[in-house]
């Protein structure tokens, strides 16, 4: 008996007969074969992408603890570093929502993906990734580059209250997208700024602005 791969099925080659099979099965009870669904399957590449993005992250924190000797170093990174972290849990627990979703096509897959994709770029830039690279003060890192991860957080913003929109009819006139706003537009402030009164002031207003939001969004239990 010969096996030949193809783009999804498995030919399994019989004289005389061809038999076709799914490609991605998985084992339930007792044996019994069932196939995986779409949201089974496609949620494993969202994982991925939040998985790679948590350990850049944590790398990263791992990173300043070993440059602490030779780096000045700064409070408000690390706080939004922390913010960044906070989304791609939520992110990372939500993901269970999309089970209800009756379709997935190619835009939803998108939209889904490049949601953990902007939340890979804003860990990545929001704290320096090496030792090596670190300046001799985290401020001067966070005026220049770290902001960027700030501005990926109120692009994440955007693209979720879309997201919302198009994948669960969420309104846009709703408790949510307000919270969502002031937070996309707090960001923008934080990042376009170069005052430190009004960084600091944005940041603690962020962090009220999101914890509510991350209650309003997030089931506490499935």
């Amino acid at each position: 008996m010969q096996l030949a791969l193809r783009v999804g099925i498995v030919v399994r080659q019989q004289n005389p007969k061809v038999v076709r099979e799914p490609l991605f099965r998985k084992y339930g009870p007792e044996g019994t074969i069932r196939n995986l669904t779409a949201f089974e399957f496609l949620s494993v590449a969202l994982s991925f992408v939040l998985g790679l993005a948590v350990t850049l992250l944590l790398t990263s924190l791992l990173a300043a603890f070993r440059a602490r000797r030779t780096t000045r170093m700064d409070w408000l990174p690390f706080v939004w570093a922390g913010f960044v972290l906070t989304y791609q849990f939520q992110y990372w627990w939500a993901i269970f929502e999309l089970s209800a979703l009756p379709e997935w096509s190619v835009a939803t897959f998108g939209v889904l993906l490049l949601l953990a994709v902007i939340l890979f770029i804003a860990g990545g830039v929001i704290l320096p990734s090496g030792a090596t690279e670190y300046p001799a003060d985290l401020s001067d890192y966070f005026l220049q580059d770290g902001r960027w991860g700030v501005v990926a957080i109120a692009c994440y913003g955007i693209a979720g209250a879309l997201g919302n929109l198009v994948l669960f009819e969420t309104p846009l006139v709703s408790r949510l997208n307000a919270v969502q706003a002031g937070l996309v537009l707090v960001a923008l402030l934080v990042a376009g700024s170069s005052n430190r009164t009004v960084q600091v002031g944005g940041t603690l207003v962020f962090g009220v602005l999101l914890g509510i939001g991350v209650t309003l969004a997030t089931p506490g239990a499935y």
